[in-house]
């Protein structure tokens, strides 16, 4: 009895966790890109000091990216679906691994499915897609520059390094756990 007490405690307290963090993921998402630009133009203002003039001019710059990567982000979901629908009839057609990767090579060669899907699927990232991400954050830290003064510009600089260093240690923290999961589901098999 206390094990199936333990057990359904357990149960309660991971579903009450994964259910938090779908719900601080979808106050993100319900933002739209000037909102997310305000609140984020605010901050970097307390931070450094920023005159009206350039809180107006970071306002709009920040407005824009949001935009342009609601767009992208939009896309990607998109061709991302019609990807897993084409996958998950052909899966569903084929009678076992083999042919389900004949199916799919002869899909790519006929123009059905691009190869490239299949490496966005499995989160590789491309020559193309990576070359322009750094364009763009080229073109930002430029226009930043431009717009901040010498002595906020490098106070921004090292606020978005400490930034950039926080989120890979969650992200390094989370793919640890990921790891340590894996382990312990391949010992009990």
């Amino acid at each position: 009895m206390k094990k199936i007490a333990l057990v359904l405690a357990f149960i309660f307290t991971v579903s009450a966790g994964y259910s938090q963090q779908r719900k601080r993921m979808g106050r993100v998402d319900s933002m739209t890109p000037e909102q997310r630009a305000t609140l984020s133009v605010k901050r970097m203002a307390l931070q450094l000091d920023l005159s009206k003039d350039q809180t107006t001019k970071i306002t709009a710059l920040y407005t824009e990216m949001g935009k342009q990567r609601k767009v992208k982000g939009d896309q990607m979901r998109k061709d991302a679906m019609a990807s897993k629908t084409k996958l998950a009839k052909i899966k569903k057609e084929s009678k076992d691994n083999a042919d389900f990767k004949e199916k799919v090579e002869k899909a790519i060669k006929s123009g059905e499915l691009k190869k490239g899907d299949l490496n966005k699927m499995r989160r590789r990232v491309d020559f193309d897609s990576a070359n322009k991400a750094l364009d763009n954050r080229i073109e930002f830290q430029s226009k930043m520059k431009n717009i901040l003064t010498p002595e906020q510009y490098e106070k921004f600089t090292k606020l978005q390094k400490r930034k950039m260093g926080d989120a890979k240690k969650r992200m390094g923290a989370k793919n640890k756990m990921k790891g340590k999961m894996k382990k312990r589901g391949k010992g009990k098999r």
